[in-house]
């Protein structure tokens, strides 16, 4: 069994983190443990978006990242067996 410990959260808290895990037929730990993995998410993809947008922000930044999207994809395109190029 794995360690557990006390999480202290209001009463009113509690009722309706029960009432959620019993409506996805899950224990209440289990359904924290997801609710944390999806915040946790969240926020990687928010930073993301934000790394995303401080890059278009930067016009030789974004054509070097174009650049080398391009090139990964030339890169990984399948081979023409007859031709042996992309394609």
């Amino acid at each position: 069994m794995a360690a557990t410990t006390t999480l202290r959260v209001r009463p009113e808290t509690r009722d309706r983190l029960n009432r959620l895990a019993r409506e996805d037929r899950v224990t209440a730990p289990e359904l924290i443990d997801r609710l944390v993995q999806k915040e946790e998410q969240h926020r990687l993809l928010l930073g993301m978006n934000e790394d995303f947008a401080r890059l278009r922000r930067d016009p030789d930044a974004w054509a070097g990242f174009e650049a080398e999207i391009d090139a990964w994809e030339t890169a990984s395109a399948p081979v023409d067996a007859d031709s042996g190029t992309p394609g």
